[in-house]
């Protein structure tokens, strides 16, 4: 979402005065092409030349054809396709190129098949159903279909770098074309691989797969890194050890804010720097950048209501985050009795507070002139400053302090009752300003701060307000797969009536409950639907097309899991946990979208302080869920060139640093939601720092 200072994209781009084309490994592609997969220090896609294919041989053998794929990466990644006759167990291959000449036996259990793409991180074992997805693709030469009889698999496990056991075993499935991807898919069965690992698949004859593994401690170090993107993402706190692996900003950042009060627009707040300041800390930083908006509430109030509908799966020291701070917000300790998730929770409602001013307005955010420099904030170069007061941020602000008063209240109840106090300022004001305008409070921050205060303080006019628009919730089933803009205003999420579902039923109406539960089983229907619409399971329907959409399986799920919660259905959490693996790597690149997981990785997050952590050696920042294919990208380098309306939408993705499109991410869309719904599918998380990599 965000340009890139100019010099760091040439500097991307400058070809290396010796240039090192480096060959890295041998895999196959089908059971009669071998890849060939070359990395190097120039980002040219035409780096490798295949035009005479006289130049490619085999056991002395021209190839039958030539194919090939090239993207930027890290710098750039070539992959060479060489069909041939069918390869055969046990036989010795000797390849010659014009780039040298390679030597391997092959062997389907050793030999890895990009064709087979699986979840590299962890399936959940909570789901009956699982499976991976088999699909060819040449790159310049197209998608291919198996020809003939279609191949057995077999699951084994892998330890020790050496197959195992088998598992089970079955036939590729075939499911056709897929407009989404564009490949020709066939289904890999893994629904009866025990909870456990790591496994491997093989296909006879073809290869075998990344490893991967079900549950267990696979699953509790993806829900700790996950959850702890939003820790990392944190604005006014320092990232240090022991809390982090490696201490990339050990300073407070962004605490000072200039009261500018300057119109919505990105990236043109010019602060003085003669202006008013207020001190705040909390929130979050938006994205590769470091603004925090109205729209990242959804954070906190997502949190609140996770917690609410699952209390059982956090505790407090669970995701090893700090929780006991001195006046100005330096970190002191940890362990103060309250669940990690309220405290994170916590951390993303009190700028708010912070930010709400004497008569309960707030701005809409902070900006400032241009970006952040490319490093950690404790170099930040820049001044921010207050947006437009703006009714919208009170208006959410009333039901999310509201929310966060009552469930902090058996813990703190000096502290529940400043928030309900704010949460008042704050309705008041909003109430006031729409007037002002002649304009409506939207009925979602209505409804929000109705539900809230009632059930904290029994309010009859808050009750007889939900009973009365409990149909405007409705509106949830046109909203919550939109871009998480639209939950600023119109669009609405769970949380702003789910509390209503849980309360007990004395304190409730039957009617109205029943009312909230269709809307939100109409939601649930029309998202379980569209999980089948494609072969890969994205869950994005075709019309729906915004920055990150192709991995937001979090927030389409969200309301999945929800449902699962009050009726227990098997089905749900079994699609909850396949949409879920989508960004993991059972996609059609292949690819583990968040970031130091996986095995095929993101190497260039569009993150800022990711590029001061890649710099010293420890790789970019962990957990984060970048925007992955689905936007046109522009005219990066890549062969064969990703065109608008032409590539296939899980296709259009290049991994490199100015690519925002692709590899930028928001802490309101892409981390929130996947930050609750991995640990529900760890069953809770107890992975502790230093914890051997299952993996490993």
């Amino acid at each position: 979402m965000k340009p890139l200072l100019s010099f760091a994209f040439a500097l991307l781009l400058s070809l290396s005065a010796s240039a090192k084309l480096t060959f890295q490994e041998i895999r196959t592609a089908s059971n009669d092409v071998i890849e060939l997969y070359f990395i190097s220090d120039t980002l040219d896609v035409n780096e490798v030349d295949i035009s005479d294919p006289a130049q490619w041989k085999v056991n002395g053998t021209q190839v039958l054809q030539v194919n090939r794929v090239a993207a930027a990466a890290d710098k750039c990644d070539h992959f060479i396709y060489l069909t041939v006759p069918t390869l055969k167990n046990g036989q010795k291959y000797s390849i010659d190129t014009p780039y040298g000449k390679y030597n391997f036996k092959f062997s389907d259990k050793e030999v890895f098949c990009e064709a087979i793409k699986t979840n590299q991180v962890a399936y959940s074992a909570l789901s009956t159903k699982r499976f991976a997805n088999f699909a060819i693709y040449l790159g310049d030469g197209g998608v291919k279909k198996i020809e003939g009889g279609l191949p057995s698999y077999t699951v084994y496990q892998f330890k020790k770098n050496k197959i195992g056991k088998k598992v089970c075993s079955g036939q590729l499935v075939e499911i056709g074309d897929d407009r989404s991807s564009g490949d020709y898919v066939y289904r890999i069965d893994l629904s009866k691989v025990p909870e456990g690992g790591p496994y491997k698949i093989v296909v006879d004859g073809y290869g075998s797969s990344y490893p991967f593994g079900v549950g267990g401690q696979f699953s509790q170090k993806l829900s700790y890194v996950s959850f702890r993107s939003l820790f990392n993402q944190r604005c006014g706190i320092q990232i240090i050890e022991p809390y982090s692996d490696f201490s990339y900003r050990t300073k407070r950042c962004h605490e000072t804010i200039y009261q500018t009060y300057y119109r919505i627009n990105e990236a043109s707040l010019v602060v003085k720097g003669d202006e008013p300041t207020i001190q705040a800390w909390g929130g979050y930083h938006d994205a590769g950048d470091a603004d925090r908006r109205t729209y990242h509430m959804d954070v906190p109030s997502t949190l609140l209501t996770t917690f609410e509908a699952f209390p059982e799966l956090f505790t407090d020291d669970q995701f090893n985050i700090p929780d006991k701070f001195d006046e100005q917000f330096n970190i002191l300790g940890k362990g103060n009795g309250i669940p990690d998730i309220l405290d994170e929770a916590e951390w993303g409602t009190m700028f708010w507070k912070f930010f709400q001013e004497a008569d309960g307005q707030i701005p809409w955010g902070t900006e400032t002139n241009g970006y952040s420099p490319f490093t950690t904030y404790d170099f930040e170069d820049h001044l921010f400053g207050s947006e437009v007061l703006d009714p919208r941020t009170s208006a959410w602000a009333s039901g999310l302090f509201y929310h966060f008063a009552r469930i902090i209240k058996p813990y703190d109840a000096a502290k529940s009752k400043e928030y309900a106090e704010r949460a008042e300022l704050a309705y008041s004001a909003s109430t006031r300003v729409y007037a002002e305008r002649n304009r409506q409070m939207p009925a979602t921050f209505q409804m929000y701060y109705n539900v809230e205060k009632y059930l904290m303080t029994g309010n009859a006019g808050c009750h007889n307000y939900i009973k009365e628009h409990a149909h405007d919730a409705e509106q949830i089933l046109t909203t919550y797969n939109q871009g998480s803009e639209i939950f600023a205003e119109r669009g609405w999420l769970t949380s702003y009536f789910f509390s209503y579902i849980l309360a007990p039923a004395s304190k409730t109406d039957a009617a109205t409950v029943q009312v909230f539960k269709d809307a939100l089983q109409a939601t649930v229907d029309k998202q379980m639907a569209a999980f089948t619409e494609n072969a890969y399971p994205n869950g994005t329907p075709m019309n729906v097309n915004w920055w990150g959409s192709n991995v937001a399986q979090g927030q389409y799920t969200f309301p999945i899991v929800l449902m699962w919660k009050l009726t227990g259905r098997q089905e749900y959490i079994d699609v909850v946990s396949q949409m879920m693996d989508y960004a993991l790597g059972l996609n059609p690149l292949g690819k583990c979208y968040m970031t130091t997981l996986g095995f095929n990785r993101v190497h260039w997050p569009h993150d800022r302080e990711s590029a001061y952590t890649i710099e010293k050696g420890w790789g970019p920042r962990p957990g984060i869920l970048v925007f992955g294919a689905g936007n046109y990208v522009r005219n990066y380098p890549s062969y064969p060139a990703i065109a608008r309306n032409t590539t296939p939408r899980e296709r259009a993705y290049i991994d490199i640093l100015d690519n925002y499109q692709n590899n930028e991410y928001t802490i309101y869309q892409s981390l929130c939601f996947p930050s609750v719904v991995y640990p529900i599918l760890a069953g809770g998380c107890t992975w502790k720092p230093g914890s051997k990599d299952p993996y490993k």
